[in-house]
C-alpha cells in the first residue's frame, strides 16, 4: 500500500517538476534575445558539439570502461542524450553568465533533444525495445510543450509572465523537495545496490568530464558565454532522460534508478560548477572579447 502511494506520488511529483520548470523557463525567455544569440555561429556550434557529440560518446565510453550492467549504462546513456537541467538560468546567474546566451543554449538542448533522442536510441540502445513515434511522443508532451506554454504566455503578456513566474518557481522548488524525498524513499535499497556497481563515481566522472570538455573547447568565447556552454553541457535535464523510459511498459528499473541518482547528483555537480566559473571569471579590464 505505502509503496504504491509512493510510486503514484513519484510520478506525479516528477511530472509536476518537468512542466513546471519548463513553463517557468519559457516565462522567464526572451525570444528576441535568445534569436539574436542564437545567430552566434561558434556559439551554436560548440554548444551542439558539447551537448550532441561528445556528451553521448562519453557516456558509452565510460559506461563501457566501468563495465556498467545493462540498466546502468542505459540509464547513463539517456543522461547522456538529454543535455541542460531546467534550472540552467540560476546556475548561468552564479556563473555570471549571459541571460540571452543561456535562453538560447536551452532552446538548443530542447528542440536538439527531440530530434536526436528518438533517432539515436533505436540503433544505440536496441534493448529498450522502444520506436521513434513511442520516444517522441513524451519528449513532445513533458518537454516541448510546456516550454512552448511559458513563452506564448509571455508573448501574450509580458507583465503577466513576470508575475507568474516567483509562483511558479516557489512551487517548482517545492516539487524538488518532494521529487528527492520520495524518489529516496522508494529507492534507497536500489540507491544502495548502484555502491557496489561504480554507478555513481560514473555519472561524476560523466559530468566532470563534460564540464572540463566543454570549457576547454569553448576557450575563445567570453566568460559570460563559455560558462553557458560548460553549465549547459555538463548539466542533464533528467525529465527528459526518464520521458522514454514511460514509454516501454518492461523498462529496466535499474534505468529508472540511474536517471533518480542523476537528479541528486547533477544539482551537487551543476552549483559546484558554477561556483568554480564564477571565481575563474576575469576581472574587470582583463577579459578579452573574443566576439
Amino acid at each position: 500500500m505505502i509503496s504504491e502511494i509512493l510510486r503514484y506520488t513519484l510520478q506525479i511529483a516528477l511530472i509536476s517538476f518537468m512542466l513546471g520548470s519548463l513553463v517557468d523557463v519559457g516565462l522567464k525567455l526572451d525570444v528576441k534575445d535568445a534569436w539574436t544569440a542564437l545567430h552566434d555561429r561558434k556559439f551554436v556550434l560548440l554548444s551542439i558539439l558539447s551537448a550532441f557529440v561528445f556528451g553521448p560518446l562519453l557516456a558509452i565510453v565510460i559506461a563501457r570502461v566501468f563495465e556498467l550492467p545493462g540498466g546502468y549504462a542505459l540509464g547513463l546513456l539517456l543522461l547522456g542524450l538529454a543535455p541542460c537541467a531546467p534550472f540552467l538560468p540560476l546556475l548561468a546567474d552564479i556563473a555570471k553568465g549571459d541571460p540571452a546566451y543561456s535562453a538560447a543554449f536551452i532552446l538548443i538542448a530542447a528542440l536538439g533533444t527531440i530530434i536526436v533522442m528518438p533517432i539515436a536510441l533505436p540503433f544505440v540502445a536496441p534493448e529498450l525495445h522502444a520506436e521513434m513515434v513511442s520516444i517522441a511522443r513524451p519528449l513532445l508532451l513533458l518537454v516541448l510543450a510546456p516550454f512552448g506554454i511559458g513563452i506564448a504566455v509571455r508573448r501574450v503578456s509580458k507583465k503577466w509572465a513576470d508575475r507568474s513566474d516567483p509562483v511558479i518557481r516557489k512551487l517548482v522548488s517545492f516539487n524538488v523537495l518532494i521529487l528527492l524525498s520520495v524518489a529516496f524513499a522508494q529507492n534507497w535499497d536500489r540507491i544502495l545496490d548502484t555502491i557496489g556497481t561504480l554507478a555513481i563515481a560514473a555519472q561524476c566522472i560523466f559530468y566532470s568530464g563534460l564540464a572540463l570538455f566543454s570549457y576547454a573547447v569553448s576557450y575563445r568565447l567570453p566568460h559570460d558565454r563559455r560558462c553557458i556552454v560548460t553549465l549547459g553541457s555538463c548539466t542533464r535535464n533528467v525529465g527528459a532522460a526518464l520521458a522514454p523510459l514511460s514509454a516501454v511498459p518492461d523498462a529496466d528499473p535499474q534505468s529508472t534508478t540511474m536517471c533518480i541518482l542523476a537528479a541528486f547528483i547533477t544539482l551537487m555537480i551543476g552549483f559546484a560548477t558554477a561556483r568554480i566559473l564564477d571565481r575563474l571569471r576575469p576581472k574587470p579590464g582583463l577579459q578579452i572579447n573574443a566576439g
